[in-house]
């Protein structure tokens, strides 16, 4: 197991008990919220060496999960929550005493699709496994070797999603176009990027002293 505490309500309870894929304007719940009943990814994303595949092989469910890349992130979340995103990740590297320190979801333009980056230090070797958020796969595992003495962050404790985002709308503008929550310079921070007409704000609230910042 890593040394995150990956929540109560999935085994993260993100927040970060049932997910379902809602349509913008709708009722959103928390990206932490794990789908109830199901397997958070198919088997194929859990091999060593996996890969995106085709459009042309993409089921039209799968289509249909993806979000637009202007998406308000407020306002709908990807069919794959964070949580999920977390265990994949976790599967993925195979690392019993791996240590989650940053997991990051936003839209990546060269994939052109909305990705989690989950990132896991495993002794000397630091992964960043990369997954499809609206089909839960496995895109790409990015490894290399890092000195840096990373430390555990918890989607729920000391601070979860909606209590970080609570804070952070007070100063943001416009659609929510990413987050992530990471172990950075000795602090563990959520960072909510919010895009207002191509004016990008980016706002950091610290989950221990609860301060926030805008860049």
């Amino acid at each position: 197991m890593t040394k995150i505490a990956v929540g109560s309500a999935l085994g993260l309870g993100l927040v970060l008990t049932g997910c379902t894929d809602t349509e913008e304007g709708s009722e959103t719940q928390s990206p932490a919220e794990s789908q109830a009943g199901e397997e958070s990814a198919p088997s194929e994303s859990q091999g060593s060496g996996s890969s995106e595949p085709s459009a042309s092989s993409e089921s039209s469910e799968d289509s249909e999960a993806k979000l637009p890349e202007d998406a308000d992130l407020s306002k709908t979340m990807p069919k794959t929550t964070a949580a999920d995103a977390v265990k994949i990740g976790q599967d993925k590297v195979k690392a019993k005493d791996g240590t989650l320190h940053a997991i990051e979801l936003d839209y990546d333009s060269e994939d052109g699709k909305w990705e989690y980056d989950v990132k896991i230090k495993d002794g000397s070797t630091d992964h960043k496994v990369v997954i499809d958020a609206a089909t839960g796969k496995v895109i790409r595992d990015e490894s290399e070797d890092s000195d840096d003495k990373e430390k555990a962050i918890d989607l729920n404790s000391p601070m979860s999603y909606d209590e970080a985002y609570d804070l952070a709308k007070k100063k943001g503008e416009g659609r929510l176009s990413g987050w992530k929550l990471e172990y950075d310079d000795g602090q563990r921070e959520y960072q909510f990027d919010f895009d207002d007409k191509g004016t990008e704000t980016e706002v950091t609230v610290n989950v221990e002293s609860k301060k926030v910042t805008v860049d």
